[in-house]
């Protein structure tokens, strides 16, 4: 395919596909999939196992693997956090707000029971001065539905009831 036919298939893409702050959210989420699945095999890759090994390793099949290290397919965090610590790596996420990080959240994967009961306190609620958000009004995110709003703020009562992290109770 020439370069000419390449810019006719992008120029299709764009007619069809309106440029809105849903779809530059999905580009975003599919972008990010994509680098998670290639962070996850190179670092089988560096560690020296192959998709067999880890899967024997995990007591899962070797498909199993191979389709967590593929980007279309969805990735639960139970299924990440399990391919990692098969890995001995770990995981922590920072919560960005205006561009600041707000929270680290790490999952503890190579802690040992006492150490992560000290650190969930700080994780469950973060020091205020991190953020220039008030605690009491959450940031409004345009970008996202009502219906979004309305799992996510369910979400936060979830973690408030149960104060668990990861499947770990504190």
């Amino acid at each position: 395919m020439t370069q000419n036919n390449n810019n006719d298939v992008l120029a299709f893409l764009d007619d069809i596909i309106p440029d809105t702050p849903e779809n530059r959210l999905i580009e975003r989420q599919e972008l990010f999939r994509i680098a998670l699945t290639q962070g996850m095999r190179n670092l089988r890759k560096r560690v020296g196992m192959t998709q067999k090994e880890l899967a024997q390793k995990l007591g899962v099949t070797q498909g199993w693997v191979s389709k967590l290290e593929s980007a279309n397919n969805d990735h639960t965090f139970a299924s990440v956090l399990a391919y990692l610590d098969g890995l001995a790596a770990d995981f922590e996420a920072a919560i960005l707000l205006n561009d600041q990080k707000f929270q680290v959240i790490p999952a503890y994967l190579r802690k040992e029971q006492e150490e992560i009961e000290g650190a969930i306190t700080s994780v469950l609620n973060p020091p205020e001065n991190l953020s220039s958000t008030p605690a009491s009004k959450p940031p409004e995110f345009p970008s996202i539905s009502p219906e979004q709003k309305r799992q996510c703020e369910e979400v936060k009562e979830i973690i408030k009831k149960t104060h668990s992290l990861w499947g770990i109770a504190s």
